[in-house]
């Protein structure tokens, strides 16, 4: 049997090796790249908006909200070029946690209306085939039809009353059967909603409202529905 040189059996073996072994990284496909990418933005996205929540000094100087700007403008860019690649990157296509990534990425992306509108058309299909939540999609509309001048349909847009930090949804389309649309999507009531957000408005400026006697935060009776 013919036998290779010894040293020719060492370089071939080491390149076999090598061969064999390729760095994560190149065995990685385009969508878990772009899963990757898009869980890295998504931390970053909320990253900044921690700032905000837990009421950092830092969060209320102009040059903050600039960086917040530039960097959610430059997400928006990047999702759109995803999108434009490979569609709606539903669960199937990159995990369900990079999907629900892109997904907040876009709900944050208020620079470009027509850009959320077309990834929230993309999404209904998406949604049928249980590859994506019915409860993001109906978000990712109200934010759509609010950015657009149109009327809200599940309530989730709201403005704050400055006096008691009272959470007050912006204008919804038929309000009397918002909590019915609501739940079809698997949203909780819309009381409990604006509850919730009247305790994180409150969190967010405890001092504010101490200052000036008022110790809880705003709150809706149980089962309120006068929308």
């Amino acid at each position: 049997m013919y036998r290779l040189p010894w040293i020719v059996s060492i370089v071939l073996s080491a390149w076999l090796g090598l061969s064999g072994c390729a760095a994560p990284q190149d065995r990685m496909t385009i969508n878990e790249r772009i899963a990757r990418e898009l869980i890295a933005m998504k931390e970053s996205d909320q990253q900044l908006e921690r700032h905000i929540v837990d009421n950092d000094p830092q969060a209320r100087t102009a040059s903050f909200y600039a960086r917040k700007e530039r960097a959610q403008g430059a997400n928006t860019k990047r999702c759109e070029e995803i999108f434009q690649k490979i569609g709606y990157p539903d669960e199937s296509m990159v995990g369900d946690e990079a999907s629900r990534a892109f997904w907040l990425l876009v709900q944050h992306s208020d620079s470009d209306p027509a850009f959320q509108e077309r990834v929230a058309e993309a999404m209904k299909p998406v949604v049928l085939r249980d590859q994506a939540r019915a409860d993001l999609l109906a978000l990712l509309t109200d934010r759509v039809r609010v950015n657009t001048g149109r009327l809200q349909i599940f309530g989730s847009q709201v403005v704050y009353d400055t006096r008691t930090g009272q959470a007050l949804p912006k204008q919804i389309e038929d309000g009397q059967q918002v909590d019915q649309r609501r739940a079809e999507v698997g949203l909780e009531p819309l009381w409990v909603y604006l509850n919730e957000m009247s305790e994180l408005n409150f969190m967010m400026n405890q001092k504010m409202y101490e200052d000036r006697g008022q110790t809880e935060p705003w709150a809706y009776p149980d089962g309120y529905s006068d929308w």
